[in-house]
């Protein structure tokens, strides 16, 4: 076996009992200032997550200038949408319905409905508490009909 498979093979291993995913690296991205594609490569080792995966779900484009697919990104919510309305939403991430339903939310249209169909659980609910930190938008929590003792 060569030096260049043993490595392979260690980093495969290495990468096999990660349990950081996409969402965990586009979080980060979104912490991180001024993000880049550089970001996304370094933030992509040792993970379950790969930089060619980010751009398929439209995390990030680089068309013109890098970008992150955030939940106002137009290409981002063509790929919700496609996956909503046309392979039938079982295959969509937590953060695809998230960002679904803050976008629906923004622009007035009602979230309640998908909300009762997708059911909330721990893992969306937690992953709605990371993006409002990560961003300071608490519409991410609200869109889940959850609030905050201050806000009684």
């Amino acid at each position: 076996m060569s030096a260049k498979e043993v490595v392979e093979e260690i980093y495969g291993i290495i990468q096999e009992a990660s349990d950081i995913g996409v969402e965990d690296v586009f979080i980060d991205l979104l912490d991180s200032p001024d993000a880049s594609f550089d970001d996304v490569n370094k933030l992509c080792r040792g993970t379950n997550a790969k930089p060619e995966e980010l751009k398929e779900m439209c995390l990030y484009n680089t068309d013109d200038g890098f970008e992150l697919g955030t939940w106002d990104n137009e290409k981002r919510q063509a790929y919700i949408q496609e996956r909503t309305n046309g392979n039938g939403d079982k295959h969509l991430s937590n953060l695809d319905k998230l960002q679904f339903l803050r976008y629906r939310y923004e622009k007035g249209q009602a979230v309640q409905n998908y909300v009762d169909k997708w059911g909330v659980d721990d893992d969306l609910r937690e992953l709605a508490g990371r993006l409002a930190d990560v961003t300071g938008d608490d519409a991410y929590t609200r869109v889940l009909g959850d609030r905050d003792i201050t806000s009684y």
